[in-house]
Order: structure tokens, then sequence, then C-alpha cells
């Protein structure tokens, strides 16, 4: 995301990247699957059809969310997607 790192660390940061993904994508349609758990951790695939609004690009996008949870809350999120195209 333009101007954020890589990784967002604490509560406010993962929300405001939430924030700033929804208001920079009008969302035309969003499925998710899942999850799937394994031990600690679970994987969520998404399925979205969007348009990001500074370019007016529509894409369709698939990725999958690799989610660790430590005392009952998510402390990680890695999110794996096709690059390009």
């Amino acid at each position: 995301m333009p101007g954020m790192g890589r990784e967002a660390k604490g509560k406010a940061a993962v929300l405001k990247k939430g924030e700033w993904w929804v208001s920079n994508h009008d969302i035309h349609a969003f499925e998710v699957f899942g999850p799937w758990p394994h031990d600690e951790r679970f994987i969520v695939l998404y399925k979205i059809d969007v348009t990001y609004k500074p370019s007016g690009r529509r894409m369709k996008m698939e990725e999958t969310g690799l989610y660790t949870v430590r005392g009952g809350k998510i402390v990680r999120e890695e999110f794996f997607y096709e690059a390009g195209g």
C-alpha cells in the first residue's frame, strides 16, 4: 500500500490498513472460503472483485490469508497472492 510498510504492528496499525483498503477500493464482490485450521494457525481463501479508485482499474483477485493465533487472539496475518497480471 502506498506510504505503508510491509508489516503492520499493533491494533491501531491493522485498523488503519483495513480502513485504507476499504476507502481506496470499490468492492463489487467478495467471497470468503474456510477457515481451514491446523494447530495454532488457520487459512482463509478470499476471492475479490474490486476497482482501485485512484486508477479506475477493475481487477479480480484471489489471495490466501494465513493467520497465527496465540491466547485466543490473532497475532500474525500473512497474505499470499499472484503478483503482477
